[in-house]
């Protein structure tokens, strides 16, 4: 059964298939930028009973669409959310060390290090250190499905109270 696509999707693919560069009249300093400076500020999340402290900043380039770099800092002894969402993650180590949780396994990474998280599956970060920041730079193609399924980490993050988000 074929279902018809989403009108953002289409635009996308029209600007695709028309393989005209996007964003040519930005300036060349709009194409580069230290990760470890962040962005713009996307939200930050706090549940002392969950453990949870974290922030999100979001890495802007003139006209990306499909990809979503997002800057993630967990202070010292606290996590993110157990959460899940449409996209597909690559999570880079900036700074620190951690342990990130996909699906039922918990995995050590330290700066350097790059993680996988498929769509859909339940995963969290957690900063064990006492005294260390773990900074993420995490990659996702969150532009491309929400060009699908609209905005769908409303229903899927603790921190926008959401319908489908684990909480414990």
């Amino acid at each position: 059964m074929s279902r018809p696509l989403p009108d953002a999707l289409h635009q996308l693919l029209d600007r695709i298939e028309a393989r005209a560069p996007l964003g040519a009249d930005a300036p060349p300093e709009a194409w580069t930028r230290a990760a470890r400076d962040g962005g713009s500020a996307m939200y930050q999340n706090t549940n002392e009973r969950l453990n949870i402290a974290f922030t999100v900043d979001r890495l802007d380039f003139p006209a990306m669409e499909a990809m979503d770099p997002r800057v993630l800092r967990i202070p010292p002894g606290k996590n993110n959310e157990l959460h899940r969402h449409a996209h597909e993650s690559l999570f880079v180590v900036l700074a620190g060390a951690g342990e990130v949780r996909i699906g039922e396994a918990w995995r050590p990474v330290q700066t350097g290090d790059v993680a996988f998280v498929p769509r859909w599956i339940l995963h969290q970060t957690r900063n064990p250190s006492p005294d260390t920041a773990l900074v993420i730079l995490a990659i996702t193609d969150f532009g491309l499905t929400s060009a699908v399924l609209g905005d769908d980490d409303r229903r899927t993050r603790l921190a926008a109270g959401g319908a489908d988000a684990p909480t414990g």
